[in-house]
């Protein structure tokens, strides 16, 4: 174990070499509740080409815990007297919920220091203020008590894994030895003086990675933070919840890397933007972003019904859209919007436009985008709201197809030895229409997506005929058999 005394603490911290002497180095910094040692199996993903370096912030896991008040600059000042301990002289910087905002502050202070900053599962930007939270979530505590807290609330918004699963045993565990007052501490300091300033001064190369899942820190209010940091890349983690390093932790790794790589090897992506012209972009993003947020008219939002499961139908706000979606992109790049939350530019071009050069289909994709705007309109304004970067549809989303790929993913996650799994097989299978899902649209990433649905559906219909075989169904096996040959077959 490695201790190093720096800045009035002792901080523990573990830095590891990298398997191909690479000299880069990415320094982790974990959320509250968390240690250096719940990184999950990135860590070993990552360690390929970079040395890793693992810290105990202060007053957590085995670093030193110390008492009076604690600051964003105590944090920030406790980091950097660790990395001139280490003779470190640049690194990219990841951190995950608290520690994202640490790195934020870190970046702020020091940009020379920081190459990349990987920011995972941040809150910034929230509809309610520091205190709000603080006093709502107190209030729950006193309620029900932290072990229920965890259990019902934090633990399954963390992990897509459920409660018995050792992952979510581990977590449950490691939240339960962490010192009450410290949590309250890094809580409090995390809700009531979020980065927001500090995220527009940014100007290190910066990836935002969100959980699918995270009901939290919402991938929405995620993605609106990416809108106030000048040079982001904003993505989103399929079937992950907070911790997506412990639910998808190849998907991170591949993210990570190619995102440091892309960076680090491409002098075209630094921008040239005017200070002034970010200024007020930024500006008027955080203002009309905070309006919404701090709206307290929330059944004026506008609602928007789209199938897609067994065909393409829109409504807004009870208004059916008719015409228009043959026309300029606009059913491609709707759908898109839809089942891709949160998209930039440079993504729908790849995805609806991949033979076409990126200049060339970003040039197009303005006029595609103007097109669209005007179809989805509510009340003279368009949900479709975009940036500089990015492109989002500002209302409740109501999708077939989002619930459907739900109901798969948390039946796929059930024990298989349980009645539950036999239960929601029964149920999924039960309430599909039809075996054709997802028709009408014809692009690689559609195609792609429905192919792994199908996959999954064989997957549970191959299950289910081995379930009903046990119960002697017979019948009801072969139904499911057939089934599975449908989507299963090399030919469908």
């Amino acid at each position: 174990m490695s201790f190093a005394h720096v800045n009035g603490v002792s901080l523990y911290y573990e830095l590891i070499t990298s398997t191909r002497n690479s000299g880069e180095t990415i320094v982790f910094l974990h959320g509250n509740g968390f240690d250096s040692s719940r990184w999950g199996h990135i860590v070993n993903g990552l360690k390929e080409d970079y040395q890793i370096l693992l810290v105990d912030l202060r007053g957590c896991g085995k670093s030193e815990l110390t008492s009076g008040e604690i600051s964003w600059d105590l944090y920030t000042d406790d980091i950097y007297a660790l990395i001139k301990h280490l003779n470190i002289e640049n690194f990219h910087l990841l951190g995950h919920s608290f520690g994202g905002s640490l790195a934020v502050y870190f970046a702020a202070r020091y940009p020379k220091l920081v190459k990349c900053l990987v920011l995972i599962s941040i809150n910034v930007l929230f509809p309610e203020d520091g205190d709000a939270v603080i006093d709502n979530y107190i209030a729950l505590v006193e309620k029900y008590g932290i072990p229920y807290i965890l259990q019902n609330f934090l633990i399954p918004s963390l992990t897509v894994y459920p409660f018995e699963h050792e992952e979510a045993q581990h977590l449950y565990n490691m939240y339960m030895n962490v010192p009450a007052e410290m949590y309250a501490k890094l809580f409090k300091l995390q809700n009531q003086q979020r980065p927001i300033n500090e995220l527009s001064s940014i100007q290190n190369p910066t990836l935002l990675l969100a959980g699918e899942c995270d009901t939290v820190y919402p991938p929405s209010f995620q993605n609106m933070t990416s809108g106030l940091i000048p040079h982001s890349t904003f993505y989103i983690v399929p079937n992950a919840g907070n911790a997506i390093f412990i639910d998808q932790p190849d998907v991170t790794v591949q993210w990570i890397k190619s995102f440091i790589q892309r960076k680090m090897n491409s002098q075209a992506s630094a921008r040239t933007t005017k200070p002034t012209e970010i200024e007020n972009s930024i500006q008027l993003l955080r203002d009309s972003f905070l309006q919404t947020l701090f709206n307290k008219k929330r059944n004026t939002e506008p609602v928007l019904k789209v199938e897609l499961l067994y065909g393409f139908r829109v409504t807004l706000n009870g208004r059916e859209i008719l015409d228009g979606w043959n026309k300029r992109y606009a059913k491609n790049i709707f759908v898109h919007l839809v089942v891709q939350p949160s998209s930039t530019r440079e993504d729908l071009c790849d995805a609806i436009f991949p033979m076409v050069p990126l200049p060339t289909a970003l040039k197009n994709l303005k006029v595609y985008i103007n097109y669209l705007k005007k179809l989805v309109t509510h009340n003279e304004e368009s949900v479709l709201k975009t940036s500089r970067q990015n492109l989002y549809l500002q209302c409740k989303i109501e999708c077939d197809l989002l619930d459907f790929f739900d109901q798969i993913r948390r039946t796929m996650l059930l024990d298989d030895n349980g009645w539950a799994k036999y239960d929601s097989c029964n149920k999924l299978f039960r309430t599909m229409r039809q075996k054709e899902i997802m028709p009408e649209i014809f692009d690689q990433w559609f195609i792609e997506k429905k192919a792994s649905t199908e996959l999954r559906l064989g997957v549970l219909a191959v299950w289910m005929s081995e379930q009903e075989e046990k119960r002697n169904n017979f019948l009801k096996a072969v139904e499911y058999k057939k089934i599975a040959s449908y989507y299963l077959s090399e030919d469908e």
